[in-house]
């Protein structure tokens, strides 16, 4: 998985090897995106300094509109631009390519680990990065 943020910046999943990452797939048009982003941002900000990455997929909308999405929640993870639902294809084998939202987890050596298709919830949020964080890297 590799793109561009929706500041401008290149992000690369290569480059997370060795640390959990965990991939959320929204939009800003979204209900349950909007209503799970606090819970993403609150836990992003515990595990960072832990070396866990987030990164956000914000998949058939446009750059403006996730762009006030990251603003209005106070998203401080890098957010990927899918304008055309390009970049969600990378996981058409662990989703289902209209699941919005959803979340991949990526273990430490690179491979997806878990999904949650829906809203994600504190518990198995952090619980499933509890688990792939505890194993050797």
């Amino acid at each position: 998985l590799n793109g561009t943020t929706i500041t401008g910046q290149p992000w690369s999943l290569a480059d997370q090897r060795g640390h959990v990452t965990v991939a959320n797939i929204w939009a800003s048009w979204c209900a349950p995106c909007r209503a799970e982003a606090p819970t993403l941002q609150r836990t992003f900000a515990k595990v960072e300094p832990q070396g866990v990455r987030f990164v956000g997929l914000d998949t058939r909308d446009s750059i403006t509109a996730g762009q006030a999405f990251v603003a209005k929640y106070g998203i401080t993870y890098p957010n990927l631009s899918d304008p055309d639902g390009q970049l969600q294809l990378a996981f058409r084998d662990t989703l289902p390519p209209a699941a919005i939202p959803s979340t991949v987890f990526i273990d430490k050596q690179g491979r997806v680990a878990a999904r949650v298709l829906g809203r994600i919830d504190d518990g198995r949020l952090n619980g499933i990065i509890e688990t792939l964080a505890a194993e050797p890297g």
